[in-house]
């Protein structure tokens, strides 16, 4: 029999049709990890394999399904490929023909994830404006946890450390698993009636899928119209949710959350203390510069020197006293040339009217002079009054009254602690200084 020899073209030729005409292999849907992802710049064709951990498979997606695609594909995304099977006759290879292409997994809860950021950003739900400050120094703290749980302690522990007079009250929570957010945002309606000064929400670390609760819409806006301010403290530091864009303040974990929450009582001890010395410098030197302002009024000459304070009113007052003598001295003299020349004129008058009228011109010098002396004697009597007070306010009053005014080195001691033993000081007394040599018992 003779043997008929196909050429390599003719067989993958061949393979191609069958595997074209298989029905299995029209829609296929198959997953694994993208490699060599390749655009081509002008046909806008996408090239690249899929694989998994045993095997790998070429494939292609034509330009107008490739511009459908919701995110930007790259290798090593896992993802779920709808396709068809071929084989490409030039190299004989097997290939898929990819009409979409899905996240695997979590890639389709990042894009869930990010649609829903996008549409709460553009709501306002995340804008500062909204953000309730943090209360400095609380007096109540809720923490919603799961419990028992590493995060809860921590937040515990933390805030035992740095504000132990704070009351922490535990709302026990599902973290994770079907639901638990509607048990969260329960739990939040609830405590926010109570009057806490602050809220922490916290959980520990975990993968998307674990951590996905607090991705929930309702959640969400649950947190966003609280009364009281919240904390989130949820995973680790690369850990995002959609609760920490809502929250008042998100913490990088949930001890950084109770950091947040709570002042440092050793830091605030330590402030006082500053505060306190502060303030004891600060009246030390206002007592010594009113101890100097005081000295400088006790050496003040008027007080050292009262009668300057009165003297010039005292010779003014003199002054006026001689006015007033010789200005009665005029007036009686001139009543007494009057009087003889009224003499003179009724002379031939009746005597008994010229006593009469005599008597008047008495009565009349007798009043006068009684209203000069009443005056007199009442401007003596203000003048005195007003010398007595002086006297009073001055430091030589206070020593005849058997005081003395110390002094070392030219200045005045108003303490004994001010004087040593041996220390040389000056006594001044009413009539005269004395030396004199300390001696304490």
């Amino acid at each position: 029999m003779t043997k008929k020899y196909l050429t390599v073209s003719a067989l993958n030729n061949y393979l191609k049709r069958k595997v074209d005409i298989d029905s299995q292999l029209q829609i296929i849907y198959i997953k694994g990890e993208i490699s060599n992802l390749k655009r081509n710049i002008n046909s806008g064709h996408l090239y690249f394999t899929l694989k998994d951990e045993k095997s790998n498979i070429s494939a292609i997606m034509y330009k107008g399904f490739a511009n459908q695609l919701t995110f930007d594909l790259k290798n090593g995304d896992h993802v779920l490929i709808e396709a068809s099977v071929s084989v490409y006759a030039v190299t004989g290879y097997n290939q898929l023909i990819v009409r979409t292409i899905e996240p695997d997994g979590i890639g389709v809860l990042y894009l869930q994830f990010e649609a829903l950021k996008k549409k709460l950003c553009q709501e306002g739900l995340f804008d500062s404006k909204y953000k309730k400050d943090i209360p400095l120094y609380p007096g109540k703290i809720a923490v919603l946890s799961a419990y028992p749980s590493a995060a809860l302690m921590d937040v515990m522990q933390t805030i035992k450390s740095r504000f132990p007079i704070c009351r922490v009250i535990i709302f026990p929570i599902p973290v994770q698993g079907k639901d638990a957010y509607l048990y969260i945002v329960k739990t939040l309606k609830y405590v926010d009636q109570l009057k806490f000064n602050t809220i922490i929400l916290a959980r520990g670390g975990g993968s998307l899928e674990h951590l996905w609760n607090f991705n929930e819409e309702t959640l969400a806006r649950t947190i966003f119209e609280l009364k009281t301010p919240i904390i989130t403290g949820v995973g680790h530091e690369t850990d995002f949710t959609i609760c920490d864009y809502v929250s008042d303040f998100r913490a990088l974990t949930p001890t950084a959350a109770a950091i947040k929450a709570t002042p440092n009582l050793l830091e605030m001890q330590d402030n006082l203390m500053q505060l306190t010395n502060l303030l004891k410098t600060n009246m030390k030197y206002k007592i010594e510069s009113s101890k100097k302002e005081l000295i400088r009024y006790e050496n003040y000459y008027l007080f050292n020197n009262p009668e300057k304070i009165y003297g010039d009113s005292a010779q003014y007052l003199n002054h006026l006293q001689e006015r007033l003598i010789n200005e009665m001295k005029n007036r009686l003299q001139t009543s007494k040339t009057k009087q003889k020349e009224l003499s003179l004129v009724l002379s031939s008058r009746n005597e008994i009217f010229i006593n009469e009228y005599n008597q008047h011109i008495a009565a009349q010098v007798n009043l006068l002079k009684m209203n000069m002396e009443h005056k007199i004697k009442y401007s003596k009597t203000d003048f005195m009054s007003l010398v007595s007070k002086l006297n009073a306010l001055s430091p030589l009053h206070t020593l005849e009254r058997g005081y003395a005014i110390v002094s070392k080195n030219d200045k005045n001691i108003s303490s004994v602690d001010d004087v040593s033993n041996q220390d040389k000081i000056s006594i001044l007394f009413k009539d005269g200084y004395v030396n004199a040599i300390v001696h304490k018992e």
